[in-house]
C-alpha cells in the first residue's frame, strides 16, 4: 500500500514539475598538455561522458588557433563508442611558435539524443594555454581547416612564413588526403627544404592566378550571354523606363554559359533587381523585383477587410506587429505578417496576393492555450498530505543495502577488450576495432599506472623512465596505427590491424 502511494506521489511531481525529469545528455570537455614552450607541440583531446550505453554518431566543430598557427575543424563526423568515458585526440598537433597567453575556443558537438529523438548540441568550456619563450623564432606557420561531413571531405592549409624582415602567405587546398599523409605544416631549417618550399609556393601562386584568370574569362562570357538574352533585355528596359539606373551586378559562373546572376538598380531611395539562372545558354527562373512592387502589394494586403479584422483581433489581445515578409513572384505572391506579445507568445497572418490586389487563402494562426497545471496541483495536494502524514508516523530508518566491491583484473579486462576489437574487425567494423584496441591499452595504463585519460604522447612520455626502450617502442607504434583512423584518409587493413593486436598483447601481458 505504501509503495503504491509513493509511486503515485512521484507521478504527481513529474506532471507538476516536468523539468525535474530531464533527459540524459552528452558531456564534452576539452583538455591539452601544460608546461609549453615555443617549439613544443600542443595536443588537443576531447573527453566525452556518454550516459546512453550505446554508440552515438556525432558532429564536431572546433577551433584551436594559437597566434597564426592551429587547427580549425569546420565539421567532422565521428562515431562515439558505447563507453561511459572516451577521449578523442586530434591527429594534428599544433606547433607553439608564439609566446603568450591564448584561449582555445569551446568545442561544439551535435548529436541526436537516443532517448528523445531530438537533435542537441553541447559545448566544452574554453581552455587557456600559456606558452613561454623558447629558442624557436621566425618559423613557418599555418592554419589547417578540415571538413568531413555528409560524404564531403575537404582540407586546406593557409601557410604563412614570417621573420623580422618579410612575410609570405599562401593557401593549399585538397579534397582527398592520402593515407599516412600529414598536411599540417611543420618547420624546416635546412636550405634545401627552404628552397623547395619557396618553389612550391611560387608554383601554387601561379596556378591560383591561372585559375583566377579562367574564372574571370568565364564570368565575362556568361555576362555577354545574359545581357544579350531577350528576356533580360525586356526586363532591363522596363526598369530603365521607370527611372531605375544600373547600380551593380553579381555573376557566379559555373561555365561559359551556365551560372546564377543578380543585377541591382537604384532610383533615389527605391531599389530593384533582376535575378535568375542561365543553364547551357538558356534562361531559367528570371524575375524582376522592386521595392515599389512590394509597397504596392503591402497596400493591397493592409487595406483588405479580412486582414484588418484579423489585425484588430491580435491587437486587442496585446499583440504587436514584429515583422512582415512578402515573397514576390510573377503572378501571385505569398505574405506573412508576424506578431508577438509581452509574454513571448507569437502569432501570424498568412496568405497570397495577386498582382491585381486579390487576396487568397488568408488565415490567422495563434498559439494553443496552455494547460492549467495549477488545477492538477489542487487535485493532488490531498494525496501529497496523506503521504507526508504516513511518512511522519513511521520514523524507522530504512536499512541501507550493503555495497559490494567488485575487483576487476586490469590485465584480464584489457585482454577482453582486445578480443572484442578482433571480433569487431572480423565483423566488418574495422575503424571501430582500431578505436577499441586503443581503448584496451589506455584502460590497462589507467588501471595499473593511474594514467587518467591522457593523450598518446603523454602516455609515451610517462612510461619512458620506467619501461625499457622496446616496451616504449611497442606503445608508440600501437598508438600511431590506432590514431591513423581518426582524421586521416586511411583505409583499415588486416595486416596493420594484426600488428596493432600484436603490439597491444605485448604491452598488456
Amino acid at each position: 500500500m505504501k509503495r503504491s502511494k509513493i509511486v503515485l506521489i512521484l507521478l504527481c511531481f513529474l506532471i507538476l514539475f516536468p523539468g525535474i525529469a530531464s533527459a540524459k545528455q552528452l558531456i564534452v570537455k576539452k583538455v591539452t598538455n601544460t608546461d609549453i614552450t615555443t617549439g613544443d607541440s600542443v595536443n588537443i583531446t576531447l573527453e566525452f561522458e556518454n550516459p546512453f550505453n550505446k554508440s552515438i554518431p556525432i558532429k564536431i566543430q572546433d577551433n584551436n588557433i594559437l597566434g597564426n598557427n592551429g587547427l580549425e575543424i569546420q565539421c567532422y563526423e565521428y562515431a562515439l563508442p558505447d563507453k561511459p568515458h572516451t577521449g578523442v585526440s586530434y591527429d594534428f598537433p599544433i606547433q607553439a611558435y608564439s609566446a603568450g597567453e591564448f584561449t582555445l575556443d569551446p568545442a561544439t558537438v551535435t548529436y541526436t539524443n537516443p532517448e528523445t529523438g531530438t537533435e542537441e548540441s553541447v559545448k566544452s568550456g574554453p581552455v587557456k594555454v600559456s606558452i613561454t619563450q623558447g629558442q624557436i623564432t621566425g618559423q613557418q606557420q599555418g592554419i589547417t581547416r578540415i571538413y568531413n561531413c555528409g560524404g564531403v571531405s575537404m582540407q586546406s592549409t593557409s601557410i604563412s612564413s614570417s621573420s623580422s624582415s618579410s612575410s609570405t602567405s599562401i593557401s593549399i587546398s585538397s579534397g582527398n588526403q592520402q593515407a599516412g599523409q600529414n598536411n599540417n605544416p611543420q618547420p624546416s631549417g635546412s636550405p634545401e627544404n627552404i628552397q623547395q618550399s619557396a618553389q612550391d609556393m611560387q608554383n601554387i601562386k601561379q596556378e591560383m592566378e591561372r585559375q583566377k584568370q579562367e574564372q574571370q574569362n568565364m564570368q565575362n562570357e556568361l555576362k555577354k550571354k545574359i545581357e544579350n538574352n531577350s528576356d533580360f533585355r525586356k526586363l532591363n528596359e522596363e526598369l530603365q523606363k521607370q527611372g531605375y539606373a544600373p547600380a551593380d551586378q553579381e555573376i557566379k559562373p559555373e561555365s561559359n554559359d551556365t551560372g546564377n546572376f543578380s543585377y541591382r538598380y537604384k532610383k533615389g531611395e527605391e531599389s530593384a533587381n533582376i535575378s535568375g539562372r542561365m543553364n547551357a545558354g538558356n534562361m531559367e527562373n528570371i524575375t524582376k523585383q522592386s521595392t515599389e512592387d512590394i509597397k504596392k502589394l503591402e497596400q493591397y494586403i493592409e487595406s483588405n477587410e479580412t486582414f484588418m479584422q484579423m489585425n484588430k483581433t491580435l491587437s486587442d489581445k496585446g499583440y504587436n506587429l514584429t515583422d512582415k515578409n512578402i515573397d514576390l513572384k510573377t503572378n501571385i505572391s505569398s505574405f506573412e505578417y508576424s506578431y508577438g506579445d509581452k509574454q513571448g507568445k507569437n502569432a501570424s497572418i498568412t496568405g497570397n496576393v495577386t498582382n491585381t490586389g486579390e487576396i487568397k487563402d488568408i488565415s490567422l494562426k495563434e498559439p494553443e492555450p496552455s494547460f492549467p497545471y495549477w488545477i492538477l496541483a489542487i487535485l493532488f495536494m490531498p494525496l501529497l498530505g496523506i503521504y507526508l502524514y504516513s511518512k511522519l508516523r513511521n520514523n524507522s530508518k530504512p536499512v541501507e543495502p550493503v555495497k559490494e566491491i567488485i575487483y576487476i583484473d586490469p590485465k584480464k579486462n584489457a585482454l577482453s577488450m582486445l578480443e572484442k576489437a578482433v571480433e569487431m574487425f572480423n565483423n566488418g567494423m574495422q575503424r571501430e576495432a582500431y578505436i577499441e584496441a586503443s581503448h584496451a591499452v589506455r584502460s590497462y595504463f589507467k588501471a595499473t599506472s593511474g594514467m587518467n585519460e591522457l593523450t598518446s604522447d603523454e602516455i609515451i612520455k610517462n612510461i619512458r623512465g620506467s619501461k625499457d626502450e622496446g616496451y616504449a617502442r611497442d606503445v608508440r607504434e600501437c598508438f600511431m596505427l590506432c590514431d591513423l583512423v581518426k582524421f586521416a584518409k586511411y583505409e583499415p587493413n588486416a595486416e596493420d590491424f594484426n600488428r596493432v593486436v600484436e603490439y597491444a598483447r605485448r604491452i598488456i601481458v
